[in-house]
This record gives structure tokens, sequence and C-alpha cells, in this order.
């Protein structure tokens, strides 16, 4: 909601009455809240801070402020990630703010894995394409490479895409470890299988097996 709005005032206008979420907006920001110490006493897995004062609108009452911090757990206590990139390469994903900010972003996120994560990239438009097999992450300048070299073109055959991404997912499988589908768009998929409820249906037997899946919606149309 707080992005949302501010592009559309950086663009001159006034942002949609149901883009404005106050909640959205406070969690926007880090507060700094501390976090609860690792391996402490209570075992705690967050810390509470609290603030109150009186309200300045109405008398007799108190503005109460409740933040919660997690656990921070430093990426090398993490267990290793196995990532399958899918990305949308069709038409609609030619501009910028749709396949110029994913490749911006999957460069950023590679930049953050170690060499004992997995990285593997797939597209899909009016085909599908495995363009990058399974490898360490340790090979950040041939992951960059392929992301760097996808261009877009095509109509949206998201179901195929989704096959192929788990075909992929399934070769660098590990038990245990964090095994993820992450799928960038910026649209409904219009080719193949687009029901939702059946590529939900896949989604879920997946998961069910230890392969998760996220997606990341790009540009302001469909997804915002």
């Amino acid at each position: 909601s707080y992005t949302i709005s501010r592009r559309k005032l950086q663009e001159g206008s006034l942002p949609p009455v149901a883009a404005v979420r106050v909640e959205e907006f406070v969690n926007y920001f880090d507060y700094d809240y501390e976090a609860p110490p690792i391996g402490s006493n209570d075992g705690a897995p967050f810390a509470v801070d609290m603030e109150a004062a009186p309200n300045p609108w109405q008398q007799n009452h108190h503005v109460v402020r409740i933040g919660v911090q997690g656990a921070e757990i430093d990426s090398s206590q993490r267990a290793p990630v196995h990532l399958t990139f899918l990305v949308d390469v069709s038409g609609s994903m030619s501009s910028p703010d749709k396949l110029g900010l994913a490749k911006d972003a999957l460069k950023m996120m590679v930049d953050q894995l170690d060499a004992d994560d997995t990285v593997a990239l797939a597209t899909y438009a009016g085909r599908t394409a495995r363009v990058l097999e399974p490898i360490s992450a340790g090979e950040k300048s041939r992951i960059k490479k392929a992301i760097d070299g996808l261009h877009s073109g095509g109509s949206t055959a998201m179901s195929a895409g989704i096959d192929i991404a788990y075909e992929m997912a399934a070769e660098s499988f590990v038990s245990g470890h964090e095994n993820r589908v992450i799928v960038l768009s910026d649209g409904d998929a219009n080719v193949g299988n687009s029901s939702w409820d059946q590529l939900l249906t896949q989604i879920k037997g997946h998961a069910n097996r230890g392969v998760t899946l996220s997606t990341i919606g790009l540009g302001m149309g469909n997804y915002k």
C-alpha cells in the first residue's frame, strides 16, 4: 500500500482510496525494535515493545503502540535453499518496471545466496524454456549472465511454465532444506491450463511433498 501510494504521488496523481491502508503504511517502516536474544532462557520467539501516551484527540483515553520483533537469525545459521526462478517473459513484460525490475531483483537475491544454495532458471511465454539448470549459487557470474539474457515476447502459458519449474525443483530437491519455486509475472495465465483452481491444486500437491511456491507481482496492471 505504501509503495503504491508513493508511486502515484510521484507520478503527480492521488492514489485510489482502496490503495491507502493504514496498517500497511505502519508496517512498511523498520522501527528497530530490539529482538529477543538468541538462546535466551525463556526461549522467546519474539520480543514485545510497548509505549503509551495520552490521546491528543479524546480526553481520558490513551494511544498504545505495541511492536513485535521476531528473533533475528544470521544467514550462516539457516539451512541451504534450492530456488527455481520461473520468469514470465510474455510480451506484456517488456517494460522496465516488469522484466527489467525482475532482472534487478533476481540478481540482488543471487548476491545474498551462498555456495551451498542452488539456483535454477526457467521462463514461459508462448513456450517454456529451461534457461539454467540447477547450479551452485556460488557461480554468480554465470547465473547473472543467464538473467541478463532474458527478453520478452509472446503469450502467457503459465501452467506449462509451472510444470517445468517443478521438474527442475525436483532435480535439486534436498529433504530438510528450503525448496521453493518463485514465479515473477505481471498478469494472469491465458494459454493452456489457466484455471486458478487447477493451478492451486497442483501447487498444494507439490507443497505437501516439500516444494513450496511464491509469486511476485510486477507492474501496475493486474497485480500492482
